[in-house]
C-alpha cells in the first residue's frame, strides 16, 4: 500500500487530472492506467484526420482553469495562429495535451492495460487489471470518458463488414467509394463518419437516420456576446418559456451560451419528473444548439446536402438483418403508420455514447455496480456523486470521478470547460482527504 492515486483512463479527463494532482506536492505516485494506451488523446483527440476539429473555439479551450490564455499561448510557441475565433484540428489538440501530460514527467507512471474490478483494501484500493497484476493505492479516479454507443437488436447479429459495431474503423475497413452508407444518428459522431468518408474519396449515398432527423447546429464565424436573460425559475416550464421568448429576439445559441455556466446548478434545480421530461422531449433539440459544428465543417454538410449525396430520415429503428449481402434496416417514419425500409452496403452506429449505466457491459462498471461499491446516478446517467466527485458507496473516502460518468448529477459534465474544473475540484478533495488520513 502507498499513498498513491490510481487514475483509470488516460484520456484527456484522465490527463487533466493527473495533470493537477501533479502540482500538489503532499500526493503520492500517480499511475495513469489506459487500456488502448492512448494516452493524453482518448477516443476524441487520437484522430489523425485533419477535417476532424474542436467544436469549440480556441479561445475556450485552455486546458487549465485558472490559464484561460494558456493553449493560445502554447500555439504561439510552436509557430501557429493562435487566434481564439479558430477552430483547431482535433489532433493539434491532442498533441497539447500530450505536452502537458509529459511535462509531469517522472511523476506520472503510464500503464497500457484495462481495469476490470476495484476492491478495498485495508485503507485504500486494488485495482485488478486484465493483463498484469494488481495495482493498489489510497485512492483512485475513474476517468472512463464516453463508451461505446449502444446498439440497437439484431445490430450484432450482422457480419462486421456489414454493420460496424463502433464509429472509429481501422483504415482497411472503410466502404467502397460507391457504397451506400447508413449511419444511425445525426450528430456530432455522424459528422465526424461523413468527414471520414469524403476524405477517403467516397461517393456514394450517405443516410442519416435519427429520431428527429435533426443535425447540430453551425457555429457563427465569431463567438456570440452574451444575451439579457429573464429571471431563471426552478421550474421546465419556466425554464423553457423564457428560453424561447428570449430566442425570439436573441440568437438561440447565444441564449444556450448564456445560460451554460449555470446549465448545472439548473438542472440540480429541476424536480426527477421534470429531469425525466427533458431527457425524453427537450434533450435532442437542447443537443442540436448545445453541441455545434465548426463554421466551414457546417457549410460542407449544408452543401452535401443540397447535392443530395447526404440524406435525412427521422424514425425509429424497428429492425435490421441481412438481405441479399445488403443491410436492410426497417424504421417507422415520424409521424407515420406504415414502416419504410433502407437498404445499404455497410451501417455504421453513430447515435453518440451509451449513458445508462445499467445498460453497459464495460467490465468494471459491472463490477462497481454488481458489488456495490459505486450505484447508478439520476436516471441511471453515470454514478451517484457527491458535490467533490466522490463516488457514493463504501469507497467514498477512497474512490473519485468525473466526465460521463457525474452526468446524472451535473449534466453538463463531458466538455473541456467542465472537464478541467471536475479535475482540479477531484484533485482538491483527494488530496484533502489524503492529508486527513495521513493527520489520523
Amino acid at each position: 500500500m502507498t499513498d498513491g492515486v490510481v487514475i483509470l483512463g488516460g484520456g484527456a479527463s484522465g490527463t487533466l487530472t493527473a495533470v493537477a494532482l501533479s502540482a500538489l506536492p503532499d500526493v503520492g505516485p500517480l499511475t495513469l492506467v489506459d487500456g488502448a494506451g492512448a494516452f493524453a488523446r482518448g477516443v476524441a483527440y487520437s484522430t489523425e484526420e485533419p477535417r476532424h476539429l474542436l467544436n469549440v473555439p480556441a479561445g475556450r479551450m485552455s486546458a487549465l482553469p485558472d490559464q484561460p490564455s494558456h493553449l493560445l499561448e502554447w500555439l504561439a510557441v510552436r509557430g501557429e495562429t493562435p487566434d481564439p475565433e479558430a477552430f483547431l484540428q482535433r489532433r493539434l489538440y491532442g498533441a497539447y495535451l500530450g505536452e502537458l501530460l509529459g511535462a509531469t514527467g517522472s511523476r506520472v507512471q503510464q500503464v497500457v492495460d484495462h481495469a476490470v474490478a476495484l476492491a478495498p483494501d485495508g485503507p485504500g484500493l486494488r485495482v485488478d487489471l486484465a493483463g498484469r497484476p494488481s495495482l493498489r493505492a489510497r485512492a483512485a479516479v475513474l476517468a472512463l470518458g464516453n463508451f461505446p454507443p449502444e446498439l440497437p437488436p439484431g445490430w450484432t447479429a450482422l457480419p462486421s463488414r456489414l454493420a460496424w459495431r463502433t464509429p472509429w474503423a481501422s483504415p482497411e475497413d472503410w466502404p467502397a467509394p460507391e457504397a451506400e452508407v447508413l449511419l444511425l444518428g445525426a450528430g456530432l459522431t455522424a459528422v465526424d463518419v461523413v468527414l471520414s468518408l469524403l476524405a477517403r474519396g467516397h461517393r456514394g449515398r450517405i443516410h442519416l437516420l435519427s429520431r428527429r432527423g435533426l443535425l447540430p447546429a453551425t457555429h457563427p464565424p465569431r463567438m456570440l456576446a452574451a444575451v439579457p436573460l429573464g429571471p431563471r425559475t426552478p421550474r421546465l416550464r419556466a425554464l423553457l418559456r423564457m428560453f424561447r421568448e428570449t430566442a425570439r429576439r436573441e440568437d438561440s445559441r447565444a441564449v444556450l451560451d448564456t445560460l451554460r455556466p449555470e446549465l448545472g446548478a439548473l438542472w440540480r434545480g429541476l424536480t426527477h419528473p421534470e429531469q425525466r421530461r427533458f431527457l425524453r422531449h427537450l434533450r435532442p433539440w437542447f443537443d442540436v444548439v448545445r453541441h455545434r459544428l465548426p463554421p466551414e465543417v457546417g457549410a460542407r454538410i449544408g452543401a452535401l446536402e443540397a447535392e443530395g449525396r447526404l440524406v435525412r430520415h427521422a424514425g425509429r429503428v424497428v429492425s435490421i438483418a441481412e438481405q441479399d449481402g445488403r443491410v436492410a434496416l426497417r424504421y417507422r417514419p415520424r409521424r407515420a403508420r406504415t414502416l419504410a425500409v433502407l437498404a445499404v452496403d455497410v451501417a455504421v452506429p453513430t447515435t453518440g455514447p451509451a449513458m445508462d449505466v445499467r445498460a453497459l457491459d464495460d467490465p468494471l462498471v459491472r463490477s462497481l455496480l454488481d458489488s456495490g461499491q459505486a450505484r447508478p446516478g439520476p436516471h441511471g446517467l453515470g454514478f451517484a456523486t457527491a458535490a467533490d466527485g466522490a463516488v457514493l458507496g463504501p469507497l467514498r473516502d477512497r474512490l473519485w470521478t468525473l466526465g460521463g460518468l457525474r452526468r446524472g448529477d451535473l449534466w453538463e459534465a463531458t466538455a473541456i470547460p467542465e472537464i478541467r474544473m471536475q479535475a482540479r475540484e477531484v484533485a482538491e478533495a483527494l488530496a484533502g482527504q489524503l492529508r486527513t488520513a495521513g493527520a489520523g
